[in-house]
C-alpha cells in the first residue's frame, strides 16, 4: 500500500490556492518614485524624477474590469495624478506594459484574468526655492 503524504495538495487546487492569496491584492495601484539621478538635470534643464505606477486588476472575457481596471487609460489617470501630486509640471513616458494571465489556470482563466499594468517616465518637478 503506498504511503500518503500529509498535506499533499493537487496541481490544480495549489493553483486555486494561489490565485485566493492574490485577490486581496488586485483592484490596487502602486507607485515608486527615483528622485536621486546623481544632480543631472532632464532634457530641458529642469530637475525630474522616474516615477512608476503598476495597477493590478480582474478583468473578465478580455475586455471587463471586474476588481479594479488594468486598462492603459486608467493606469496612465493614476500615473499623471501622481506626478500632478507631486509638483510635477510635465511628464514624458519611456515606457508600458500590458501583461494579461490568462494561462495561468486554464479554462477558468479564459474567462476572469488577472491583469498588470506599468507605466513609467520622467516627470519633470518644479525647481525647488533657494
Amino acid at each position: 500500500m503506498p504511503r500518503s503524504r500529509p498535506f499533499a495538495v493537487a496541481p490544480f487546487a495549489r493553483a486555486l490556492l494561489a490565485a485566493a492569496a492574490a485577490l486581496p491584492f488586485l483592484g490596487c495601484v502602486t507607485h515608486t518614485h527615483c528622485t536621486d539621478l546623481s544632480g543631472v538635470p532632464g532634457l530641458r534643464g529642469e530637475p525630474v524624477e522616474y516615477q512608476t505606477t503598476t495597477s493590478y486588476a480582474l478583468h473578465g472575457l478580455f475586455l471587463f474590469p471586474l476588481l479594479g481596471d488594468g486598462t492603459l487609460e486608467s493606469t496612465m489617470g493614476e500615473f499623471t495624478k501622481e506626478a500632478s501630486g507631486r509638483g510635477g509640471k510635465r511628464v514624458d513616458v519611456a515606457e508600458t506594459s500590458k501583461i494579461t494571465y490568462w494561462f495561468i489556470l486554464p479554462p477558468i482563466s479564459f474567462l476572469v484574468h488577472p491583469v498588470i499594468t506599468e507605466i513609467g517616465g520622467s516627470v519633470e518637478v518644479a525647481a525647488p526655492a533657494r
